[in-house]
């Protein structure tokens, strides 16, 4: 009985296969990567729009609360914001930037209000209060945040907002008229109350 011969695969068909498979490959595998730096970018910008709210609406709620703004003046623009309040455990309470990050002083603690992977820069307080019992502040900033992808990228977003004191005609803060927080050489200085006494805070923030 005669076999069947079947033609094997020639050397040249062999390297047209390899060559089409090769450009396949590599086509799928850009978009797989274009794809997927395309789902860390989008993460990366809902992540700074998410926490810049975040930070804004802390922000707000502090200010909100508290009974009179000291610093900066009415009608000035600073890089710090000191505020009254009635709690002597957060009296003043200091909100400041510092090396990228929003920092708060509570009387003489001090904490991050920003997470460690956003940066924060150009931050702005501007006293807009009508008159001394009616107080009001814009608070300007801007949130960044990197891809970590090896092409790069950064997103960032100027966030604002016009925040109004609630009138409070019974002041309960700074019981013991420690003197208004002031910017000195680049440092704001402020006192607080401990013992029915001002004492002079060591913490030391950067001011402008």
């Amino acid at each position: 009985m005669k076999k069947l011969s079947r033609p094997g695969m020639s050397l040249i068909e062999l390297i047209m296969f390899m060559a089409f498979f090769s450009v396949c490959a590599g086509v799928l595998i850009n978009v797989l990567m274009s794809t997927n730096e395309q789902r860390v970018r989008q993460q990366m910008i809902a992540g700074v729009e998410q926490e810049g709210m975040q930070i804004m609406q802390m922000l707000t709620r502090r200010v909100r609360r508290a009974e009179r703004i000291a610093y900066p003046l009415r009608g000035e623009t600073g890089s710090v914001l000191s505020v009254q309040v009635a709690q002597q455990s957060q009296d003043p309470t200091i909100i400041a930037l510092e090396t990228g990050a929003i920092r708060v002083a509570e009387k003489n603690v001090l904490r991050n209000l920003s997470s460690e992977g956003l940066t924060i820069t150009n931050l702005v307080f501007q006293n807009t209060s009508a008159t001394s019992s009616n107080h009001s502040v814009r608070i300007i900033f801007t949130a960044s945040k990197s891809t970590g992808l090896p092409t790069g990228g950064t997103y960032q977003r100027e966030f604002r907002s016009l925040v109004t004191l609630f009138p409070d005609d019974d002041l309960a803060g700074n019981p013991c008229a420690c003197s208004t927080p002031t910017c000195v050489s680049d440092i704001f200085d402020w006192g607080y109350c401990e013992d029915e006494s001002c004492v002079d805070n060591a913490i030391g923030l950067p001011c402008e």
